[in-house]
């Protein structure tokens, strides 16, 4: 289960990601990726993840099994994910019902590198060298 410093509950905390979130689309889920800034990133300095799954894809017991892997998934990969105030909604695609666990792992991974939150695909700036720091290829 996901600490509750990082659980997205609130209904306007989940309409605010939605209108000013981006959205990354796969054939298991939709990933939206909200940055806090001002006050809301003050107020809550932690990310904080929340899961949409709609009825359509089934009674209580199938939804909540979306719910449990989608959950278990993040679970593994929280310590992964980028420091900062950001929310995260993952919302499940009827396809999410017959995934396999492989295949709900490999698209949360790649939804999460996708929308630049995963560590390892953070964008980083290199540094340029300086006159002094530059060994003209002759010399070497």
């Amino acid at each position: 289960m996901l600490p509750a410093e990082n659980r997205l509950r609130d209904n306007k905390d989940f309409r605010r990601a939605y209108a000013r979130g981006r959205s990354y689309p796969a054939p298991i889920a939709v990933l939206y990726v909200s940055k806090r800034t001002g006050e809301e990133a003050d107020a809550i300095p932690a990310r904080r993840i929340g899961f949409v799954v709609s009825k359509k894809q089934g009674n209580a017991v199938v939804r909540n099994r979306i719910k449990r892997r989608l959950r278990e998934t993040m679970r593994l990969h929280i310590d992964d994910l980028r420091d900062g105030a950001y929310d995260l909604i993952f919302v499940a695609r009827s396809r999410a019902k017959e995934a396999s666990w492989s295949e709900i792992q490999a698209c949360v991974e790649d939804l999460l590198r996708r929308g630049g939150v995963l560590k390892q695909y953070a964008p980083t700036v290199q540094a340029v060298p300086t006159n002094s720091e530059h060994i003209p290829e002759s010399r070497l």
